[in-house]
């Protein structure tokens, strides 16, 4: 019991307190653990081997070893100093940090900034899947950004990763962020993309000064923060926040109830702007895609954060977005206020301009198509779409068009960022086989997303 208190307790706790200050966020805790519990552990190793603990006579204890000198009071108040000078340096540290997130978040919106477009996906690591979306985005001149590599994958922690890229690339409140699953998605046309970012940036509000409530409800402005939309209802998760016996009640029926209870809400007081039905039956939240103004972000991650953090169960990002659109359209007496995001800022994709889940008979929608589920079931339909597309036709139809092409992906790097906070730019011939990804064969076939 005397080793444990003495020696388990200030370097391994001291340890855990420091991993909390530096990995502040839930999403992050666990892999400060894993990093600073080895170091807790060595640091007690070389205590015991170096400090040899015994009774004295009078009942107190003496420490024994080479390098502290001095009596044993002497040498336990060294010991508190150094524990001390750590925790402070690290509080000073987070401090800083903070301060300067801070500043840039004030300053963000004060600069005249011409707004830029950024897309990023979240992928841990190389797949087929993500290989043929970056090569729909060269062909179609975009640059796609990677976060989250080396991680292992949950989908509730993507987003910590996707708000630690908008730090690093100090985004303006006025920027745009496009955000999308990249295994199992592949850009269609250039002009399509051109023409809805266009349409975006002219009818969203720039700012937050500029947004209004009122506006968005009469149509007057966009919503500046749209998800994809899908005919699937799927939230499984939803039941941490509304209570439902998951024993009694089937998942799918769980968020039907839900969106049906919101629906009639948005009837009542003329919020269908934001939520309501669609003849496709694309009414319901979909995380794999998001669009958005970085300040409408900044706020809702606020409010994903806070719903995060009123319980360790979540897993399921798609569950919490849900629930944070729904309740900032129906704004329930019972919920915390930090839970309730400004109602206007975020609806869905209704119209599948940006996002688009084929279903049916080729559409020319969506600047992005999305295909879920497992790459053998979605091949066929892949099928229909993929040859929609005036890039994969050039490398189908013409062998000159396909060397070219090959020639352009050799020589081509994308941008890939860590879960450790590291950038690097990679050639793409060193992620992906650049022979299968100029095969049409390839391209058309069931492959995996992770």
């Amino acid at each position: 019991m005397f080793f444990f208190f003495v020696v388990v307790v200030p370097y391994c706790g001291g340890g855990m307190f420091v991993t909390y200050l530096i990995f502040s966020s839930n999403e992050s805790r666990l892999y400060g653990y894993c990093l600073f519990m080895p170091f807790c552990f060595v640091v007690k190793s070389f205590s015991v081997f170096f400090f040899s603990f015994h009774f004295s006579e009078k009942g107190w204890f003496m420490l024994k070893g080479p390098w502290v000198g001095g009596d044993a009071r002497k040498r336990l108040y060294v010991m508190a100093a150094v524990m001390l000078l750590i925790v402070l340096m690290f509080m000073g540290v987070m401090d800083f940090r903070k301060r300067e997130a801070k500043r840039w978040v004030k300053n963000s919106s004060l600069n005249d900034h011409s707004p830029g477009v950024y897309y990023v996906v979240v992928q841990t690591k190389p797949s087929p899947g993500w290989c043929r979306m970056l090569l729909s985005s060269v062909l179609t001149n975009v640059r796609v950004a990677t976060v989250g590599a080396g991680a292992v994958y949950v989908h509730a922690w993507r987003w910590a990763w996707i708000r630690k890229y908008m730090l690093w690339k100090r985004m303006q409140d006025n920027d745009v962020m496009v955000i999308f699953d990249g295994g199992d998605t592949f850009f269609s046309e250039a002009a399509r993309r051109e023409e809805a970012i266009e349409y975006f940036m002219n009818t969203t509000p720039s700012t937050r000064e500029l947004f209004s409530e009122e506006d968005t409800l009469h149509g007057k402005m966009a919503p500046p923060l749209l998800f994809a939309a899908e005919k699937n209802c799927h939230a499984p998760q939803t039941y941490i926040m509304t209570g439902v016996d998951t024993r009694k009640v089937k998942p799918r029926d769980m968020c039907m109830n839900l969106y049906e209870g919101a629906l009639a809400v948005s009837i009542k007081e003329g919020t269908q702007a934001l939520l309501r039905e669609t003849p496709s039956g694309e009414s319901h939240l979909n995380g794999g895609g998001m669009i958005a103004r970085v300040w409408a972000l900044k706020e809702a991650l606020e409010v994903f954060f806070a719903l995060k953090r009123r319980s360790f169960k979540w897993w399921c990002d798609q569950s919490m977005w849900t629930m944070v659109f729904i309740w900032s359209v129906t704004r329930p007496k019972h919920a915390n206020r930090k839970l309730l995001l400004r109602r206007g800022i975020m609806s869905l994709d209704y119209e599948t301009r940006y996002f688009h889940y084929p279903s049916g008979v080729p559409v020319k929608n969506g600047m992005i198509l999305h295909f879920p589920g497992p790459p053998a079931a979605r091949s066929e339909k892949m099928l229909q779409f993929i040859n929609e597309t005036s890039w994969y036709r050039a490398l189908r139809d013409s062998s000159t068009q396909r060397e070219a092409y090959k020639y352009l992906l050799e020589r081509y790097t994308t941008e890939i960022h860590t879960v450790w906070g590291s950038r690097k730019y990679v050639k793409f011939s060193t992620v992906c086989n650049v022979s299968n990804a100029a095969n049409p064969r390839w391209l058309i076939g069931p492959l995996n997303k992770k």
